[in-house]
């Protein structure tokens, strides 16, 4: 169960964020917050996600929110994606975006996999993003040990900007399974997040080979 906070500064909004949401399956709304007068609160350990309903935002209120509630995956609605916004969003701490054009299922399924930690972007958008970031990233020093062939095949795809689903399907395997690799990756990258694998990925050249 995906626990969400829904944030933002319009009463209505959130309640009708509430309203839709409340009864999706794998979701738990457990607050909603303004954002401007105040800040989230700690939630349990386990998967969680914020829902960022902001007319507009710095990378310093994402920062803050981030620091607020750090193990939250912070997904943001947003009217369009512009790449240097969306960098910057990602840079302060931001994991996910999602269009307010968007259907309430692919918001559904976006909030349950930012609460996993899941970067969550169109994938054109997640592999341009990922490579503007590498560029300024320091190379990384070598893996502690060798990645085996299907850890390889998951990373690509992980850095081509699929989710831990996506991944399961292309390679047809168990959403576990998945799990299962991208964990021996962490280990073996001695990254924590799918966000610095990505751009391990990035800058070692995985993102460039499609999976097929």
């Amino acid at each position: 169960m995906t626990e969400l906070i829904i944030l933002s500064p319009y009463t209505l909004h959130r309640q009708a964020w509430k309203a839709l949401l409340m009864n999706q399956p794998g979701i738990r709304v457990v607050e909603e917050v303004n954002g401007v007068s105040r800040m989230p609160q700690t939630v349990a350990p386990g998967p969680a996600t914020i829902l960022v309903d902001l007319p507009a935002l710095q990378p310093d209120f994402v920062n803050e929110l981030k620091r607020s509630v750090p193990h939250a995956g912070l997904l943001i609605l947003v009217q369009s994606y512009e790449i240097a916004e969306v960098i910057a969003l990602l840079q302060a701490g931001a994991i996910g975006f999602i269009s307010r054009d968007a259907s309430l299922g692919d918001l559904a399924r976006a909030i349950i996999a930012a609460g996993r930690g899941e970067i969550v972007l169109p994938p054109e958008i997640a592999i341009q993003s990922l490579m503007a970031l590498a560029q300024g990233q320091p190379i990384e020093q070598e893996i502690a040990a060798p990645l085996s062939e299907r850890e390889t095949e998951v990373l690509r795809l992980l850095a081509q900007g699929f989710t831990n689903k996506g991944i399961a399907q292309a390679l047809i395997l168990s959403i576990r399974t998945v799990e299962a690799h991208l964990r021996g990756i962490f280990a073996k990258l001695g990254v924590s997040s799918r966000t610095e694998a990505a751009l391990w990925a990035v800058q070692h050249g995985y993102s460039a080979q499609i999976f097929k």
